[in-house]
This record gives structure tokens, C-alpha cells and sequence, in this order.
């Protein structure tokens, strides 16, 4: 429930910004999956850092299905121009000052062409070993 007002809170902020680069982004629903991912990142790069990300731990398991969510619904999206630029709007102001367009941009493009996230669900994470690696990749962005 508190990632769920957070996320909410980052639409809130994204409504209210007059920066033009931002309001061209108009998919709601890209720009709150964008956010959550960029959050679920950040929290899965902490895990990296400390030495302690894995599956078997439940924080981190949450956020690797946001991420594979992400990942689902830029797939779906994947021609659609304006869902890319808006999930990549959300992962910026999702990000804080941590994630900037660029990095953003990146690791949109990076969830495109990934492998290993591909027919992951919360019932077979645990069995598919690409999965922690795909990620471990993903997180390289956010150097």
C-alpha cells in the first residue's frame, strides 16, 4: 500500500510540472508504470550494492515483478511512441535526482531488447534463472 501512494504521489507531482519535455507525456498509466519501475530499480540496486539481492528475499522479489511488469508493458507498447516517452517521463520523476532522461531513456530501451524477462510471473520467478541476471544487467544503467 505505501509503494502505491508513492507511486500516486509521483503522478500527482508529474501533473503539476510545467516542464515541457514532461508534458508531452500523456499516457498515464506509462508514466506511473515508468515510476514504479525506476523505484523498484533504485531499491534493487541498494540490494545489489549491499551484497544482499535474491530472489528468496520477498522486498527484492517484489520489485523484480514490478520491473517485469514494466518490461510487460513496454513490450505491449513497443510501437507506441508516446507510451515509451511516457514510461520514460515517469521513470525520470520516479527516479528523483538519481535517474536523469538520459539514464532513462537508456534503461526504457534496455527493457525493450531484454531477455530473460519474457513469460515471468510471480508463480515461476523462482525457476527462471535469466531472470536475477536480466536484472543485475538492467541495474548496470544506474552507474
Amino acid at each position: 500500500m505505501k509503494k502505491f501512494s508513492i507511486i500516486l504521489m509521483f503522478v500527482a507531482m508529474f501533473a503539476a510540472t510545467s516542464c515541457s519535455s514532461l508534458s508531452s507525456a500523456t499516457d498515464t498509466a506509462a508514466v506511473t508504470s515508468g515510476a514504479a519501475c525506476s523505484q523498484a530499480l533504485l531499491s534493487l540496486n541498494k540490494s545489489k550494492k549491499a551484497g544482499t539481492l535474491a530472489i528468496t528475499n520477498p522486498t527484492d522479489l517484489s520489485n523484480m515483478l514490478v520491473v517485469i511488469g514494466a518490461y510487460n508493458g513496454l513490450k505491449a507498447n513497443k510501437e507506441n511512441a508516446n507510451y515509451k516517452k511516457s514510461f520514460t517521463t515517469g521513470m525520470v520523476t520516479g527516479g528523483g535526482s538519481i535517474i536523469n532522461k538520459t539514464m532513462a531513456t537508456n534503461i526504457t530501451n534496455s527493457l525493450l531488447n531484454a531477455s530473460g524477462l519474457e513469460g515471468v510471473t510471480a508463480s515461476n520467478i523462482a525457476q527462471k534463472a535469466q531472470t536475477v541476471n536480466t536484472i543485475i544487467q538492467l541495474l548496470g544503467a544506474l552507474k
